[in-house]
Order: C-alpha cells, then structure tokens, then sequence
C-alpha cells in the first residue's frame, strides 16, 4: 500500500486541472454538463436510490414473513356453502348433483326432475333450469332449501307445496332452481 503522504498533491492538482482544461475544449460547455449530470446521477444512485431499494427489500422480506404466519383462509366449519370461485369451476351437471345431494342429506326423496338449458344477456351468461318433483318432511325440505339459497350463482324461483292432510310433517313438493354461470 502505498503511503498517501508520499503522493505529491500539488502535481495531481496540476494534472486535473490539465484533464479538465483538455475535456472542456474537446466536449465544450454541453458536454460538460452532460457528464456533470452523468456524474450526479451516479452520485444519487449510489447514495439514495440504491440504500433506499435495499431497505424496501427488507421491509417486502418482514411483510412477506408477516404474512407467511397468518392463517389461512378457508371454509368455515359447518357452514356448507361453496364460494363462488368453486362454484364457477364445477359445470353444471355437478352443480345439479351438488343440488340432488343437498337434498338428499335433508331426507328428501326425488321422483323425477326436468332440465331446461337458456343462454342469457346476450350470450354471455347460462342459465340451467332444473324441476324437481321430491317428497319428505317439511323441516327437511326448509332445511333443504336454505343450503340451497345459501350457494352463489344459485337461485330458488319457485317452490309449491303440498300436504295430503294438514297435520302430516311429510310434504310433496316441486322445487324449480336455477344455476347461473358464464356460458361455456
């Protein structure tokens, strides 16, 4: 290494001075201000800009860490319905298995049902239409047709009801629902 005291300032002053008394004349006033401004691009590059980008890589790293260590979300327990993303992606033959299981969970027999398919808002959204003709309790078919109201992209249009006498808790009933989707 060599000892600073030994370099002769006074000679290095001198050949700066030279260098730029050459690079004036040959760049002239604008291209001393070029590489002035080259020079404080530099300058402001390696003591803000890249200080500042490692610090908010830092602080991206902590949050993604954050974010790591929340839990996940998900389905509540117990709560049976689907989001809509899930619904989109099943097509509509299980949707409508998904419907005639729900059902069946209630205790509600089915003894035929009708399908009917629409294309709607001009072209961009399907519609099945499904009729069910079904008998069992009328707290099952309540039950039923909640968790049914409770999907997205699913909705009830009619139901009727019928009891062979007033005091008996089985129903037959036709429920008519309808699942919406984008058409495929």
């Amino acid at each position: 290494m060599t000892n600073l005291e030994a370099i002769d300032m006074t000679a290095l002053a001198a050949r700066l001075r030279w260098g730029a008394y050459v690079a004036a004349r040959k760049l002239g006033m604008p291209g001393l201000l070029a590489g002035g401004l080259v020079l404080a691009l530099l300058g402001a590059q390696a003591f803000h800009l890249q200080p500042a980008g490692a610090r908010l890589e830092a602080e991206r790293d902590a949050r993604t860490q954050e974010l790591a260590a929340l839990p996940k979300p998900g389905r509540k327990a117990g709560s049976g319905g689907m989001t809509l993303q899930q619904v989109q992606q099943l097509r509509s033959s299980e949707q409508a298995y998904s419907i005639f299981q729900i059902l069946s969970q209630h205790g509600m027999d089915r003894r035929h049902a009708t399908y009917r398919r629409e294309v709607e808002v001009k072209g961009k959204l399907r519609r099945l239409t499904i009729g069910i003709a079904m008998s069992g309790s009328y707290v099952g078919l309540r039950e039923a047709m909640r968790e049914i109201a409770d999907q997205p992209m699913v909705r009830i249009d009619g139901v009727s009801i019928e009891r062979d006498r007033i005091d008996s808790a089985n129903v037959t009933a036709d429920l008519r629902v309808s699942l919406w989707g984008p058409d495929t």
